[in-house]
């Protein structure tokens, strides 16, 4: 997924004054857009879903790249099915509570237990059939299936109402220094 961000104007602004400060400023407020981006697409998420931000976080992969006078920001959004384990699974005695949207309320999964997996890592698992094994681990949707075009959308409109703002700022800033 990508999302680009145009701002008329600044090609001028290089050419008047100083280029060297002019990138600091232009890589400064990429990045700090970037993480706008992240953090409000995160929470957009998480007034859906009911998952903890450093879930969805540990799977966003951020990185600014520059080439000449070119400032890029890239924003990767990556992950297989999650467990329900990050959905506030709670055991019960009929098996197991999930709350996965908020706007939803717990569901239980009859027969489901929590237990340590083979990888050390703790899951919701439910038997296939009437013998102890073999079990299955339940999932749901991945991350990327959370930060949908309405969500991404939003966070965008966000970074392009705050890019200007940000940028004269930083552009201040290194003005001042120098």
């Amino acid at each position: 997924m990508r999302i680009d961000v145009k701002i008329d104007g600044i090609d001028e602004a290089l050419a008047a004054l100083n280029p060297k400060e002019y990138k600091k400023a232009l890589s400064k407020t990429v990045r700090r857009m970037g993480q706008r981006l992240k953090t409000t697409a995160t929470k957009e998420v998480r007034k859906t879903y009911s998952i903890k931000a450093n879930k969805l976080k540990d799977k966003i992969k951020t990185r600014t790249m520059t080439d000449g006078n070119d400032v890029a920001w890239r924003f990767k959004i990556s992950g297989n099915q999650s467990s329900l384990i990050n959905f506030g699974a709670r055991k019960t005695k009929k098996g197991v509570s999930v709350k996965v949207r908020k706007d939803r309320g717990r569901r239980v999964i009859r027969g489901a237990f929590i237990a340590t997996g083979k990888n050390g890592n703790v899951h919701v698992f439910q038997r296939i059939g009437k013998d102890r094994l073999p079990i299955e681990s339940k999932k749901t949707l991945s991350i990327p299936q959370m930060f949908n075009k309405e969500i991404l959308d939003k966070a965008k409109r966000e970074v392009e109402a705050n890019y200007e703002k940000e940028f004269k700022h930083n552009f201040d800033f290194y003005l001042g220094r120098g």
